[in-house]
């Protein structure tokens, strides 16, 4: 059963920077590019039990016990294969119809089994199975983490199964509400652990906009405070889509795996509707040339042939790392409030630069967002400003640091640092100054033409070099 490609206009060919279109039609192609609303979504259309698919299926259990103690008690969780031997299904996954249920399974106060209101998530799959399951989503999330600094390991609790419109046949899984968690254990030995992450519950918003766009769907309005009643809000779900044939949601249906939302995120925050009426963002002094008429070239500050001392002087260079005539020219254009792009192969210095950049608006009173694809690249950077004394002055956002918690503590030990001292610089800066003079003097003296000859020093040393390579000897 091939995956199918779900209702999304064709685009045309060209590009859409290029065409002739106002600039806010540009702009909502340019965001509808940003969605897959097709079954290769995840988000869309889980891929269940087959060998290769990064997910973990949960059987007998009940969607709003896991999510009580999960979420709400913060309880940890471990998990349990099935019972019996185990055989291949259909999708080449070793799975045990026998559950592994306690033989006298009694009830609590309220009426729940047992099993279904303790800490253990049930498999079918065999010990040997869930052990190789559990191991490839462990280093997988890890990997993504530090690769991308985001997690994107979520339990899905809950899921619509909904009917693909151009083909009956075909049945999706789409996942309702998602729970941001990680998996830990202290070595091999012991058993891995799930514990819900402190980051916000959040609902499936690809699912909602493919409801809407696709088939004039609302879902309900999706709160994640200490309130949240999920079996209201499944309830709600299934009311939304109640007259189409086919269509249901099942709250105890749970899955753990990988789930994405970063180019939704990027599309929601492009809505024009969420910028304010006298900020436009089609009137942006970025958006607006690149989508329209380019950027103006401008003036250099300098030429490449032209001495930087010229232009900067020492007390302008709050350069916290090395930097180069080439980086610190860079650096001025920055501080000017120039846009640019700075290009260059590993180990040519843009971290340098760019923790100079940052040294650099701090020392004039802006603010910066530094943002990359890679956690690496933010690590880079954050260590150089951390060596030189600057990483105070830096909030990280990302990956395991971007929870309230975290976010708070920081915000208050930085808090507790108190006014930064800082020193006459007065002096050192006239040091500086005259150490770069008296440098460039010689430099200068070194070019000088000398003498009826017209040689410069540096010449004759030149032509030194080449006689005594040539064998020449010098007279007395």
């Amino acid at each position: 059963m091939s995956n199918q490609d779900l209702v999304l206009p064709a685009t045309e060919p060209v590009s859409v920077f290029t065409s002739d279109l106002p600039i806010d039609v540009k702009l909502d192609r340019a965001r509808t590019e940003l969605l897959d609303l097709s079954a290769r979504n995840r988000l869309l259309s889980i891929p269940r039990s087959a060998k290769s698919a990064k997910t973990l299926e949960f059987v007998d259990e009940l969607g709003g016990e896991v999510f009580r103690l999960l979420v709400k008690e913060g309880r940890v969780f471990t998990f349990i294969p099935g019972k019996g031997d185990g055989v291949e299904n259909e999708d080449g996954v070793e799975e045990i119809a026998e559950l592994a249920q306690p033989e006298d399974d009694g009830v609590d106060s309220r009426g729940v089994a047992n099993r279904h209101a303790d800490t253990r998530l049930q498999t079918r799959l065999t010990p040997a199975g869930l052990q190789k399951k559990l191991l490839d989503l462990y280093y997988d999330a890890r990997t993504l983490e530090e690769e991308q600094g985001v997690n994107i390991l979520f339990l899905a609790i809950g899921t619509l199964k909904w009917v693909d419109p151009k083909n009956t046949s075909l049945v999706r899984y789409a996942p309702l509400v998602l729970v941001p968690v990680e998996l830990e254990r202290g070595n091999a030995a012991e058993k891995f652990k799930l514990r819900a992450r402190q980051e916000d519950v959040s609902a499936n918003l690809s699912l909602e906009l493919f409801l809407d766009r696709v088939h004039g769907l609302k879902l309900p309005t999706f709160e994640a405070s200490d309130d949240f009643d999920l079996s209201a809000y499944v309830s709600a779900v299934g009311e939304a889509v109640a007259a189409k044939p086919g269509w249901s949601v099942n709250q105890d249906d749970l899955v753990l795996g990988f789930f994405s939302f970063a180019k939704f995120l990027m599309y929601r925050d492009l809505d024009p509707q969420n910028w304010p009426d006298d900020a436009k963002l089609s009137d942006h002094a970025i958006l607006k040339p690149l989508m329209t008429v380019g950027f103006p070239e401008g003036e250099p500050l300098t030429s490449e042939e032209a001495s930087v001392d010229a232009h900067v002087s020492p007390s302008r260079m709050v350069h916290i790392v090395d930097s180069d005539s080439s980086q610190t020219m860079a650096i001025e254009e920055v501080r000017r409030g120039r846009d640019l792009v700075i290009q260059g192969p590993p180990g040519t210095g843009k971290s340098q630069t760019i923790a100079n950049i940052i040294a650099a608006a701090v020392a004039d009173g802006k603010t910066v967002l530094f943002v990359a694809e890679k956690m690496a690249a933010l690590e880079v950077v954050k260590r150089r400003l951390d060596s030189a004394g600057v990483g105070d002055a830096c909030l990280e956002l990302h990956s395991n640091k971007v929870n309230k918690r975290a976010v708070l503590e920081e915000l208050r030990r930085t808090w507790d640092l108190g006014a930064p001292r800082t020193e006459n610089m007065s002096v050192l800066n006239a040091r500086l100054t005259e150490a770069r003079d008296d440098l460039n003097a010689h430099a200068g003296r070194l070019h000088s033409p000398l003498g009826s000859a017209g040689y410069t020093p540096y010449d004759v040393i030149g032509h030194l070099v080449r006689l005594r390579h040539e064998g020449v000897r010098p007279a007395y």
